[in-house]
């Protein structure tokens, strides 16, 4: 008489409604999470690309007015 039981017995059909319990909430506050993660994340992937953006835009922008040469009014009228 050294075998296991193959079943779940009383005890453990009882610990079930208490296992779906603790287990639920923890599957949504995990899921909840992960998605507030990927939502952080996304924003913060959007901000730091317009920052750069915006900063090649500016570095662009401060090239070319060193490059313009600089024209006289009478010279800007001419062309």
């Amino acid at each position: 008489m050294s075998e296991r039981r193959a079943g779940l017995g009383m005890g453990g059909l009882a610990l079930l409604p208490i296992a779906c319990c603790i287990g639920i909430p923890l599957i949504t506050a995990a899921g909840l999470s992960v998605a507030a993660a990927a939502l952080i994340g996304g924003a913060t992937l959007a901000a730091t690309t317009l920052a750069a953006a915006v900063v090649l835009h500016a570095v662009r922008a401060r090239r070319r007015r060193r490059m313009t040469p600089l024209l006289s009014p009478h010279e800007r009228s001419t062309r």
